[in-house]
């Protein structure tokens, strides 16, 4: 039960999330569960008008302003001195299932202003953050591909770029710094944002490698940023592992890795300090042909956004729909996680053809929407047998302890405060704690009807949860 000279984790009045092993200093019959996204299994938003001819691209951003919804989509079409016509368009929504196209008037498609194009055709991958931080003139940000024309890329046009926009609507390239090549791959969708703890813009990055004797691998890698024009060089924070390079596959293997990583995913945890997760989009080949060529999305967490933790049993937190659906073959997260109330909304592209097929009907494609209980990534999980864990040594600066927890009827929980030494504190053992039932994303803990902790403010203190049939997802001693 650590040393003397232990020093305690300050967690101040913040909200902690119990997405990793951190707080498990010493636990038993409890286990970490990565828990499932609920997936609407109708898409928000279908291909319908021209300049979506073949269909909705997987690479999409929503945000959610004053109550409202906007979505940057990906439309793709016929193209022109390139193999697609990829463009940037924007749509709104009240209540983000039901959405409308926005007529925009601003950028030309086959001879017509009338449609919802926001930017340069030749776009894909488009990431769009808000940045408050950033003067109003470049209130929205973007990270995007390009793809040039041949004339284009003769001058050096193509890659990953930066591009601003005082409302999200009329933007502009960033010239200084760009095309952005510092060991990133510009293909598929970048996600990049301004990070308050770091005080840096943060970017996620694909990665592209060729190993000595194997093919191609595809990883995630991180890029920061003072003033979004010049950025660190990528380096690599995820990648296929060891449990990924010996899951068993039937028939022949290839001689490249069975998974790699195609988008990133990365983003902060709204409203949490120092809680970052990834998305990654896993794509599967382990046959000569790339087959089955799928994709779906994992899951991880990290405190640093460098170091990641990763659940070992590789459960898939997006899961692709039914065979011949919209989302049957490929999902692909978006950004970013949206608070609804007591939930989290993420959207995601979904695709019904896999990665290889050239022949894609534009009705097999489309935004989906998923959601989550608030925290709600990973639990601490005990089952009917009952468990518990102690935490680290602590000092809060709140008054009260709350909980983000879910014991449906026949869970419950209690806490109990204990020394440094490991000891129950007088007034808040288990013995005094009232037994808690709940579900709920801060249910406040009380020990003989009284949840007042001031006394004990920047005192170190453990935490030891005892539970039955119960998950824990978070908790917090706020102010």
């Amino acid at each position: 039960m650590g040393s003397k000279d232990e020093k305690p984790m300050e967690l101040g009045s913040g909200k902690q999330l119990l997405f990793d092993d951190l707080f498990l200093e010493e636990s038993n019959g409890v286990s970490l569960v990565t828990e499932k996204a609920f997936q609407d299994p109708v898409p928000v938003l279908t291909a319908d008008q021209p300049w979506e001819e073949f269909g909705i691209g997987p690479f999409n951003t929503v945000i959610r302003e004053n109550g409202a919804f906007r979505m940057w989509y990906d439309a793709v079409a016929d193209g022109e001195d390139t193999q697609t016509h990829r463009a940037l368009c924007h749509a709104e929504s009240e209540d983000g299932v039901h959405w409308t196209k926005s007529e925009i008037v601003q950028i030309e498609f086959r001879g017509s202003k009338n449609n919802s194009i926001v930017a340069p055709s030749r776009m894909a991958g488009a990431s769009v953050f808000r940045d408050d931080h950033a003067p109003a003139s470049e209130r929205y940000k973007l990270w995007t591909k390009y793809y040039a024309t041949g004339k284009e890329k003769e001058q050096g046009i193509t890659g990953l770029w930066g591009m601003v926009s005082p409302d999200g609507l009329h933007w502009s390239r960033c010239d200084a710094g760009y095309p952005l090549w510092n060991g990133n791959a510009a293909d598929s969708q970048s996600f990049c944002f301004w990070d308050e703890d770091l005080e840096k813009y943060v970017g996620f990055v694909r990665i592209k490698e060729r190993p000595e004797g194997r093919g191609r691998t595809c990883s995630a890698g991180i890029m920061f940023s003072d003033d979004f024009r010049e950025w660190t060089r990528a380096e690599k924070v995820f990648k296929p592992d060891d449990i990924d390079e010996d899951s068993p596959v039937p028939g022949a293997l290839v001689t490249r890795p069975t998974v790699d990583f195609y988008t990133p995913g990365g983003m902060k945890v709204p409203g949490v300090a120092n809680a970052y997760i990834l998305m990654p989009s896993a794509y599967y080949h382990w046959q000569e042909d790339a087959f089955p060529s799928t994709v779906d999305v994992r899951l991880a967490t990290s405190r640093d956004c460098v170091t990641w933790w990763q659940h070992p049993d590789r459960e898939p937190f997006l899961r692709l729909g039914p065979d011949g659906s919209a989302n049957g073959s490929m999902v692909y997260a978006n950004p970013w996680l949206t608070p609804v109330g007591d939930e989290l909304w993420m959207y995601y592209g979904g695709v019904g053809h896999d990665h290889r097929d050239e022949n894609r009907d534009p009705s097999m494609a489309g935004v989906f929407r998923a959601r989550i209980r608030q925290d709600g990534f990973v639990s601490v999980h005990a089952g009917y047998g009952g468990g518990a864990f102690t935490t680290p040594l602590v000092t809060f600066s709140g008054s009260r302890l709350e909980v983000n927890m879910d014991g449906s009827a026949g869970g419950w929980l209690q806490v109990e405060i204990q020394s440094a030494d490991g000891q129950p504190l007088a007034s808040y053992g288990l013995d005094q704690c009232d037994t808690i039932r709940a579900n709920s994303v801060a249910k406040v803990i009380t020990w003989k009807g009284s949840s007042d902790l001031s006394a004990l403010k920047e005192t170190p203190v453990r935490l030891r949860f005892v539970m039955r049939s119960t998950k824990l997802f978070a908790f917090q001693f706020a102010a």
